[in-house]
């Protein structure tokens, strides 16, 4: 029998390739024009913004799976971008420690948050809440109310370390998710993530370090939001306060399409990057049919929705 995991990747992975068909059909041009959504460069489009989430999504994931929640992610993705846009335009650093302040940032709001959920004992909603406001606050005082434009020193079609600004972006995502969905089924720190997700009181019992592994896994999920907040300012060539607004819902939406259950102790890192494809697909094709542009948020809350309705469903079924 396939694993329930295996079989949620599998149904996530139908799902992207009938959303992909059903839009490649309707999207069919007429005559000989190029096809708009069908071609090389849109997909390549579709994978590079959809990896600004993704990259966010794995941490996000590993959280929820933990039987948290965390609501900085997009706040922390704008901090980073001003953090690295600060070094890199007004302090004439070069990339490399420009990035690195930018992912200490984001490790930073991580710390926060597991400070306040262990050792304080607020709710992880509120204590992400927090850190959101805090972390989005602190990016608009430090630009005040400004810009840092680092396509000056990063202009369109440039590579780093020999590969294409493009294509930095879908790599990482591709990397970070291959890497923590080994170390989350292969390692003890992600068995006992899943253990503390499942059950908590009894992972307690049985010597897990629920202290430790839940700042772990704050630590982590600030640190690839920070990943997705360097990454996006390399991309767009910015750093700015409002950057990565609403991403929140994004984030965990795409986590929870790929089979992390709310409920803890269920999910795939591979299955949120899936899920942040089938949103970057959405939000690539929908532009592109008159009158439904507007429809994506809609489209995105229905389906949050729906698939934790039927997580209920399938946790209740399981007792």
């Amino acid at each position: 029998m396939i694993r329930p995991w295996h079989a949620r990747e599998l149904s996530t992975v139908a799902i992207l390739a009938l959303e992909v068909t059903v839009f490649a059909w309707y999207l069919w041009p007429e005559g000989d024009r190029a096809h708009p959504f069908v071609n090389a460069s849109n997909a390549l489009l579709i994978l590079k913004y959809s990896s600004i989430y993704g990259i966010a999504a794995i941490g996000a994931a590993i959280v929820i799976i933990s039987g948290g929640i965390d609501l900085a992610p997009g706040a922390v993705i704008a901090l980073t971008s001003v953090v690295t846009g600060y070094f890199f335009v007004e302090g004439g650093w070069t990339l490399a420690p420009s990035a690195a302040f930018g992912l200490l940032a984001g490790a930073g709001a991580g710390l926060v948050s597991s400070w306040l959920i262990v050792r304080v004992g607020l709710p992880p909603f509120i204590a992400t809440l927090g850190v959101m406001g805090i972390a989005r606050g602190l990016a608009f005082i430090i630009t005040e109310a400004r810009y840092y434009d680092l396509s000056q020193k990063i202009p369109p079609g440039s590579r780093l370390l020999g590969v294409p600004v493009d294509w930095i972006a879908p790599i990482v995502m591709i990397g970070g998710a291959l890497l923590f969905q080994f170390l989350m089924k292969r390692f003890q720190w992600g068995r006992a993530i899943f253990a503390i997700g499942g059950n908590e009181t009894a992972a307690v019992f049985t010597g897990i370090a629920v202290g430790r592994i839940k700042t772990s896994v704050y630590l982590v999920s600030g640190l690839l939001a920070a990943v997705s907040g360097v990454v996006l300012a390399v991309a767009q060539g910015q750093g700015k306060a409002d950057l990565a607004t609403g991403y929140e819902l994004d984030i965990i939406a795409s986590a929870v399409v790929g089979g992390a259950s709310l409920a803890g102790g269920r999910g795939s890192v591979i299955g949120a990057v899936l899920g942040a494809l089938i949103f970057g697909v959405l939000r690539n094709a929908l532009p592109q049919i008159p009158g439904a542009t507007f429809y994506d948020r809609l489209i995105v809350g229905l389906v949050v929705i729906v698939i934790v309705v039927l997580d209920q469903v399938l946790v209740r079924h399981e007792r």
